[in-house]
């Protein structure tokens, strides 16, 4: 099967689905024999083409008549001849353009070939002369359409970061938004040491040190090592491994804000696929109970695979929907972890399409739960209880304004700086307020928020 066909037939189903890209990309590869080069090419294709979609449609349009309508299959089959034209180095661009028609051309007769082959070598022979000439709408005079078309964002998300933070942190925002994240490894404490970790990856050609931001994580020396650029083998090796979890920094900061250590019962109220449950039972030395909550059978299917792999044996499960369910088993817990379903905003290096796929109105939606699922577990906690709360979000709607109307509503609770828990984090992740805030263009890992409230004692 054609790598470029099976990109194709990808992205055609990501423009009328709701379904994540790893799934989409996972489900064909099940569909066809496809090896370890080739799906790094399918990969880097499909993310890439969605990453730039937007600035790759603004592209085309400059070389199509407004009157054309195209319809899903043309566009999407212009957008992977134009992403390869412009973002990648190491495809000729002869090639690029000769692959791309004959992927548009392969199933049509004769005339309908030549008319649709013909349209298709044009338009990109246009990007390839022009493309990289074209003038974007000014910075200093409409930096929203500015950004949005040059790096490939929606206009209202881009002005609305720009409202909140300003023109130069949007930018860098941005730029940053569009690598590829690196892998990062949270090591198992309970097997082994950082170190010896960072020397058997050394021993299969891999350079990694100490996160210099997470106490049990591990950086690649080289920032470009990926999902991507692993292998195959490499990456299922890594996956299946009991001493290493893969994980972003910025998620490996929040089991400490529950003082894990000090605890022996806690309760992880949104818990699959188990990347912060399993921290926290390796934090507690698989002493205690930990009690992990999920939605569906199928993600806490998942959380106990994962549990079962890396040894976290203080775990137990349950299948509950927490925004309606009696959650009165949590009075006796020493602290309850809310890892709140958020826009995702601070994850665009993992997932590109969450740019498209997302409003306003769901955003603020979104907020209407997180602030449902803390009233929910407010209640039931107990005096001297600890309450986390923690997205991988960067909107203030999602993260402080979601804790002030907690706090206005609930004054029995009081807000505990993170850095009394994270001493040795770099000061900028600590917000005045006390919260954790990451950003990838600041820390170089996703941008993740997260507060630790503590009831008053009676």
């Amino acid at each position: 099967m054609n790598a470029r066909k099976v990109a194709l037939e990808c992205l055609l189903t990501l423009s009328h689905s709701n379904a994540s890209i790893a799934s989409v990309v996972d489900s064909a590869y099940e569909r066809y024999a496809i090896n370890g080069r080739e799906r790094r090419f399918i990969n880097g294709l499909v993310y890439g083409v969605i990453r730039w979609q937007g600035q790759l449609d603004w592209v085309l349009d400059q070389f199509i008549n407004p009157r054309f309508q195209l319809d899903a299959r043309h566009r999407n089959i212009l957008r992977l001849g134009a992403f390869q034209l412009l973002h990648l180095d190491g495809i000729p661009a002869h090639a690029a353009i000769f692959e791309t028609v004959q992927l548009a051309t392969s199933d049509l007769r004769r005339n309908k070939r030549r008319k649709t082959g013909g349209f298709i070598n044009a338009v990109l022979r246009s990007v390839q002369r022009d493309g990289t000439a074209l003038t974007y709408p000014p910075l200093d005079t409409n930096p929203a359409e500015h950004i949005a078309f040059s790096l490939s964002y929606p206009t209202w998300l881009v002005q609305r970061w720009i409202e909140t933070h300003g023109v130069s942190w949007t930018l860098a925002f941005c730029r940053a938004s569009n690598q590829i994240a690196p892998l990062a490894l949270r090591v198992n404490t309970l097997l082994t040491k950082r170190e010896e970790i960072c020397r058997s990856l050394a021993a299969n050609g891999i350079a990694a040190t100490p996160s210099k931001i997470a106490p049990d994580g591990i950086a690649f020396e080289d920032r470009a090592i990926t999902a991507f650029d692993t292998g195959e083998q490499t990456l299922k090796d890594i996956l299946n491994r009991e001493d290493i979890y893969v994980q972003d920094e910025s998620a490996m900061l929040v089991a400490y804000l529950l003082s894990p250590k000090n605890a022996e019962f806690i309760v992880d109220l949104c818990a699959a696929p188990g990347g912060k449950t399993t921290h926290l039972a390796h934090l507690m030395g698989n002493a205690g109970k930990i009690i992990a909550v999920d939605m569906s059978a199928e993600k806490i299917a998942l959380l106990e695979k994962n549990c079962r792999r890396v040894g976290a044996r203080n775990v137990e499960t349950r299948v509950m929907d927490v925004r309606k369910a009696d959650l009165g088993f949590i009075k006796t817990a020493d602290a309850v972890l809310i890892d709140a379903p958020c826009s995702g905003f601070g994850t665009l290096r993992r997932h590109p399409d969450i740019r498209w796929n997302k409003t306003l109105k769901q955003v603020h939606a979104l907020s209407e739960v997180q602030y449902n699922l803390l009233k929910n577990a407010a209640q039931h906690i107990k005096p001297g209880g600890v309450l986390v709360y923690s997205t991988c979000s960067i909107e203030p709607v999602e993260n402080e304004e979601v804790v002030q109307r907690f706090l206005a509503d609930f004054p029995m609770y009081a807000i505990e700086n993170a850095k009394d828990f994270l001493p040795d984090v770099p000061p900028s992740i600590i917000t005045p307020q006390g919260f954790i805030q990451t950003f990838p263009h600041e820390h170089g890992v996703d941008g993740a928020f997260a507060a630790r409230l503590r009831r008053k004692s009676a």
